[in-house]
């Protein structure tokens, strides 16, 4: 656990668009630290009072309004949605009789969060099911671990209900549901993560806008500064990720396998790999230049270039990990291109990993017309059971 007197901090982040939250001015800045340390602390009453004070400051510092506004409708969310996996938990979900009940509206400006609404799809015996979702302050978030006010974390109190409609205008996302009770979304997550339920795909279907040019937000074409702190902070948010993927590659024939990170970040979550798989070889590959040197000590091998150019042999990866085909990272339509340049570098019987911190802007329909591949899953399941997060796996076959 995260020293809760101590939120993360970062030099590295010089935006705070998107999930990345944090202040401008010096003295709001410091206003909001300790918020989240009284968050980290559960002094929920505490972090309210401070975070209306610090709106009330704000006045000439558009920017950090906007984000402090943002925080209370968030925490007000949290505070609204956020239920524990010991709550009551009901037998069985009657979809008949929540298909009759009052819908509700979920609405999202372009710009602001509507790449945390997603839909929760999967098959009950021959009946499918669509959900709508809405993610709440990730768990990291609070303990102080992770810059980011979201995760790739679904649990159950950030399920809404049933899908009804959606409709898009030029500033709002909005989408119709027929709402959950409490104990039926824990019913839906413990039966998910029991595997009591088919076909189980979580799908984030709006993209980030940028306000000013209705334009997807996405990385610097550089590659992201990295410090040292950032260093940690992108560590902790891969804790389950990394936790499934070594339960995965278990699962292989194989344990002397060539693994192929083509956007490897700092090197952290291949070299976790290897701790498990001393015998594998890792090979990474990053646009920074600052995240190849981080690479460097990490990583069996390492290359500075755009994924567009993979920097290894065709059919030489027995696995390739893609974790940047992701909101806030590129934009939808790379996403596609930059997915049929890797796809040559996975030997046949090897797989393509597809997951991130952000929302994965492909799904299954995207995967399922790329040939000689087969979709093997589109979900992972934390340990504990207490949630999920997207986790495509495609063989070639």
């Amino acid at each position: 656990m995260a020293d809760k007197n101590a939120p993360v901090l970062t030099d590295a982040i010089k935006s705070y668009d998107g999930i990345f939250k944090g202040m401008y001015d010096d003295n709001l800045r410091e206003k909001f630290l300790l918020i989240r340390r009284l968050l980290a602390e559960g002094q929920i009453k505490k972090a309210q009072a401070l975070l209306k004070e610090s709106l009330s400051e704000s006045g000439e510092h558009s920017s950090d309004r906007s984000t402090l506004e943002l925080l209370k409708y968030e925490l007000d969310r949290y505070i609204t949605f956020h239920i524990t996996n010991t709550g009551e938990i009901v037998n069985n979900v009657n979809w008949t009789e929540i298909n009759t009940r009052k819908l509700e509206r979920l609405t999202e400006k372009h710009w602001t969060l509507p790449q945390s609404v997603f839909f929760l799809t999967f098959n009950v015996g021959p009946s499918k099911y669509r959900l709508v979702g809405r993610k709440i302050f990730s768990d990291l978030w609070i303990q102080n671990r992770i810059p980011e006010i979201h995760c790739s974390f679904i649990s159950a109190g950030m399920i809404l209900g049933v899908f009804s409609d959606q409709r898009i205008t030029e500033t709002f996302v909005n989408v119709f549901y027929h709402p959950l009770t409490n104990g039926e979304k824990l019913r839906v997550m413990k039966d998910i993560t029991d595997r009591k339920i088919d076909k189980v795909e979580i799908v984030f279907p709006f993209s980030l806008l940028r306000e000013s040019t209705r334009k997807e937000l996405c990385s610097p074409s550089e590659g992201w500064v990295v410090d040292d702190a950032f260093d940690v902070m992108l560590g902790c948010g891969e804790e389950r990720i990394r936790a499934y993927t070594i339960k995965f590659l278990k699962t292989l024939s194989s344990q002397k396998l060539v693994l192929f990170d083509p956007a490897c970040s700092t090197g952290v979550f291949l070299s976790t790999l290897k701790k498990s798989f001393p015998e594998s070889f890792t090979i990474g590959q990053d646009l920074s230049k600052q995240m190849v040197g981080f690479s460097k000590t990490r990583v069996d091998e390492v290359h500075c270039g755009n994924a567009m150019e993979p920097k290894i042999s065709p059919a030489s990866a027995d696995v390739v990990f893609i974790r940047f085909l992701n909101s806030e990272v590129v934009t939808s339509a790379e996403a596609e291109q930059l997915i049929g340049a890797l796809l040559p570098t996975v030997k046949k019987g090897g797989y393509m990993v597809i997951f991130g911190h952000t929302p994965v802007l492909l799904s299954s329909a995207n995967f399922s017309l790329i040939g000689n591949f087969v979709v093997k899953q589109c979900i992972g399941i934390a340990d504990d059971k207490s949630g999920i997060f997207q986790y495509y796996t495609l063989q070639r076959q």
